[in-house]
């Protein structure tokens, strides 16, 4: 992988030739090398590294973010399952569940336990 500046003599050697096979001989990379770079120049104005653009994107929009915090605010016990539904989200589960997470919300599972304390006790 060629570094900036290297990218940046690259694309200034093949403007001046205009012969890309000679320019990727010269910095030992492939001529398709020569012409992408050359695009990216055209493109965005610059040969630098992206590395802003690698990885996995994210599923839910800043958008999605903000209509879950509405419904949350709206309906303060709402599950997971219906915040999905209402806002018809093609995220999973586990998607929603962690984003809530991060947003600063808890919930809490009614677990066993505290269904069974809920029931009256019998004397035996």
């Amino acid at each position: 992988m060629l570094h900036n500046e290297a990218r940046e003599l690259l694309v200034e050697a093949y403007e001046k030739t205009s012969n890309a096979k000679e320019v990727a001989e010269c910095f030992a990379v492939d001529t398709s090398t020569v012409y992408r770079l050359n695009r990216q120049k055209k493109k965005t104005g610059s040969v630098k590294l992206r590395t802003n653009e690698r990885g996995r994107k994210p599923l839910l929009s800043p958008e999605d973010l903000s209509n879950i915090d509405k419904a949350i605010q709206e309906q303060a016990d709402i599950t997971i399952d219906e915040i999905i539904e209402k806002l018809d989200l093609k995220a999973a589960n586990e998607t929603v569940r962690k984003a809530v997470i991060k947003m600063g919300y808890v919930y809490k599972k009614k677990s066993l336990y505290a269904s069974e304390r809920e029931r009256p006790r019998c004397k035996r």
